[in-house]
């Protein structure tokens, strides 16, 4: 599958942790909590999706806080414009806007007294799946998905890949841009460590039997840059 994908990324908190043979406790201060919001939009006939969270502190980096009652709009330049509605805690979802190529779309959320904007342009389609196979990983038994793209000549394509095992999403993002492989065929293997069972909740694991998807994404460069530094 695949998408021209917009991603506006209005703020983000990065926490990282490094680790060695002797385990020790930093004396880190607790950290206020920060606002996370992350717009997707995608050529694909559906409206925008939102998520507004709170994280919390270095101890609990992956615990996010719904942020509920927030008011989102967005706009694109061709005199659009929404408030989406929230459909769940911190969820908001558009009814009107969708898509299109080569459009820049700007997102507003406004919550507790303060506002928070960002804009970014749907990539114009350029590329698709030459090809998607399997193969097996060079240690252990896992299954790898391996996908074939030729990137169009002239820099700045940026690809952002998700898999699905059995219809489940595994929150893994694969990059890639064509910094140094422009206009050339490309083979990518997603690599994931899976475990050494077939536990079926194990979303990084593959085994013979699974179904597999894999969804190719076109993203501009500052979602490329944003999710690079996430993997940091």
């Amino acid at each position: 599958m695949r998408l021209n994908t917009l991603i506006l990324a209005v703020a983000a908190l990065l926490l990282a942790g490094t680790g060695c043979q002797k385990v020790i406790t930093l004396d880190l201060k607790t950290s206020n909590a920060q606002l996370v919001i992350e717009g997707n939009l995608a050529d694909d006939g559906q409206p925008c999706q939102v998520s507004v969270t709170t994280s919390t502190d270095y101890y609990n980096p992956s615990t996010f806080a719904p942020v509920s009652g927030a008011t989102v709009t967005l706009a694109d330049n061709a005199g659009g414009l929404e408030t989406l509605r929230q459909n769940a805690a911190g969820q908001y979802v558009g009814r009107t806007l969708r898509g299109v190529p080569g459009r820049t779309y700007t997102l507003r959320v406004e919550t507790d007294g303060a506002a928070y904007v960002a804009a970014s342009t749907l990539p114009a389609p350029v590329v698709a799946f030459d090809n998607l196979s399997t193969q097996l990983s060079a240690i252990g038994s896992n299954i790898q998905a391996v996908v074939k793209y030729t990137d169009p000549v002239g820099l700045g394509n940026s690809y952002l890949f998700r898999q699905y095992r059995n219809g489940r999403l595994n929150n893994t993002i694969f990059l890639q841009n064509d910094k140094f492989t422009d206009g050339n065929a490309i083979t990518l293997a997603l690599r994931t460590a899976g475990g050494p069972t077939n536990d079926p909740n194990d979303l990084n694991k593959l085994v013979q039997g699974d179904s597999l998807r894999v969804e190719m994404q076109n993203v501009d460069p500052g979602v490329y840059e944003y999710f690079r530094t996430l993997n940091l």
